[in-house]
């Protein structure tokens, strides 16, 4: 089978891209900058300067001869004009559908949305991420989504915040902070998955004609707190500093703040929209459907640190 993958480039592509060749499908993959380094596989065809958001740099011929579409473009927060969710989760989904059906594309869709993606949710990510379910749903394309929880590995963007966190306090200079700022109570729960087991069934749903046409919430073996989280990452690198709470709508002006004077800020207040709702799931589609036993958040953490 061949795949094609956008956001090739990326963590969760990378992986996918492994998880793919190991099966024997060949692969496309589509992406703003060419890979490097452990990124880069050897007997992938790689497209860069793709930009999903600007239709023009998208061309039918990239989707001809391909058998599956495998959508991974998202954005975890806005920078500038170009990164929005409205750009990237919305505009560039409908733009990657539409050039597909242009190229005569009439495979299977693979979106990769995120648990909590509802119309009405409280956070921008959450809402448009539902919003790109829904011009996939509507495609009239086969399809599969996949809604994730927290997706955990050593090179992923995720663990790079909590170290940051730990050891800089989320701050834009690199100074050792005496503690661990924990928003709000730290009582949220989140599922995290370890990105190999993500892809397994990503991999797996493509040969799997029953997955069609469903959408499922797929989280890890663990269902923790954020207090448990960063307790985790804190004992793994071996730090140990006390974690000092901090109340939201003192955040949310920080947050406010930091927006008007950084382009990467270490927190938005679209991510403190999210902090109040748990990220977990209460299916078991990951074993049920897909027969992966998922890794527990303390095993993860051990391949992690390995």
């Amino acid at each position: 089978m061949k795949v094609l993958v956008t956001g090739a480039s990326g963590f969760l592509g990378s992986h996918l891209i492994d998880g793919l060749l190991a099966a024997g499908h060949s692969v496309r993959g589509l992406s703003r900058n060419m890979p490097t380094g452990g990124r880069l596989h050897g007997g992938v065809e790689y497209v860069d300067g793709v930009d999903v958001g600007d239709a023009s740099t998208l061309t039918p011929k990239m989707f001809e001869d391909v058998d599956s579409v495998v959508h991974l473009v998202g954005i975890i927060q806005e920078a500038g004009k170009k990164q929005t969710f409205q750009r990237i989760h919305v505009e560039g989904t409908r733009n990657v559908v539409e050039t597909a059906k242009a190229g005569g594309f009439d495979g299977r869709v693979i979106y990769m949305s995120a648990i909590g993606t509802e119309k009405d949710a409280p956070a921008e990510y959450s809402r448009t991420k539902y919003a790109a379910e829904q011009i996939v749903v509507g495609s009239a394309l086969p399809y599969t989504i996949f809604r994730p929880s927290l997706v955990m590995g050593k090179d992923g963007e995720f663990v790079a915040q909590m170290a940051d966190l730990i050891k800089y306090g989320g701050l834009p200079f690199k100074a050792p902070v005496p503690v661990i700022p924990v928003p709000g109570s730290g009582l949220n729960k989140f599922q995290p998955i370890y990105v190999d087991d993500l892809v397994s069934c990503v991999v797996k749903s493509l040969t799997d004609e029953s997955t069609g046409g469903q959408t499922y919430e797929v989280g890890g073996a663990t269902q923790v707190s954020f207090n448990e989280l960063l307790a985790g990452f804190a004992r793994s690198m071996n730090v140990k500093k006390p974690m000092v709470h901090a109340p939201v709508p003192i955040l949310k002006v920080v947050a406010t703040v930091m927006e008007a004077i950084m382009p990467k800020p270490p927190v938005t207040r679209d991510q403190l929209a999210n902090l109040g709702r748990d990220n977990i799931t209460q299916s078991h589609a990951i074993t049920d459907v897909f027969g992966v036993t998922p890794l527990s958040f303390d095993n993860m953490l051990s391949r992690i640190y390995a």
